[in-house]
C-alpha cells in the first residue's frame, strides 16, 4: 500500500510539473511572439509564468525526494561506518520527515493568513491562496515520502537506481 501511494504521489506530480513547465513555456514563446512579430505584449504573461514556475519548483522539491535525489554533505560519513548506515539513514529520514511536516504546518499558517488578508497578485489582482496552496502541499508530500522511507527503508530509491 505504501508502495502505492508513494507511486500514484509521484505520478501525478511529475504530470502536474510537466504541465506546469509546458504552460510556463507556453506562455513566454506566445510574450516573445507577440512583442517581436507585433510590437505589443500581453499583460501579465510573465507574471502567470513566474507562477507557474514557481509551482513547478516546488514539485520538483518532491519529485527529487522520491527519487532520493537531495543532495546530502557525505563528509562525517566514515564516523558511523557502513555497519550503522541504515540505522543513520532511518533516522536521516525520520528527522527529515519532521522538519517537512512542521514546514507544512507553518506554510498553511502563512496561507491561511494571506486568505483572511486577501492578498491579490499585483498587475493580475487574482487572490494569491490558491496558488500558495503548493508550499504546505510540497512541504507536507516531502515529509510524507521520508516518513515512509523511514519506516519504510526498502521503499527507498537508492544512488544509481533509475528514476521512474
Amino acid at each position: 500500500m505504501l508502495r502505492a501511494i508513494l507511486r500514484g504521489l509521484t505520478f501525478a506530480e511529475a504530470i502536474a510539473a510537466t504541465i506546469s513547465y509546458g504552460v510556463v513555456a507556453t506562455l513566454l514563446m506566445v510574450d516573445v511572439v507577440g512583442r517581436e512579430l507585433f510590437g505589443a505584449a500581453f499583460l501579465g504573461l510573465q507574471q502567470l509564468s513566474v507562477y507557474g514556475a514557481i509551482i513547478a519548483g516546488f514539485l520538483g522539491l518532491t519529485l527529487t525526494t522520491s527519487d532520493n535525489g537531495h543532495l546530502r554533505p557525505a563528509f562525517m560519513d566514515f564516523l558511523s561506518g557502513p555497519r550503522f548506515d541504515p540505522l543513520f539513514q532511518r533516522i536521516g529520514d525520520l528527522v527529515s520527515a519532521g522538519f517537512f511536516l512542521t514546514g507544512a504546518y507553518i506554510c498553511w499558517g502563512f496561507v491561511q493568513v494571506s486568505m483572511a488578508l486577501g492578498d491579490r497578485a499585483p498587475v493580475l489582482y487574482f487572490v494569491l491562496w490558491p496558488l500558495q496552496l503548493i508550499i504546505p502541499y510540497a512541504f507536507a508530500s516531502a515529509g510524507l515520502k521520508h516518513l515512509i522511507f523511514g519506516l519504510r527503508p526498502d521503499l527507498k530509491p537508492q544512488p544509481g537506481d533509475p528514476v521512474h
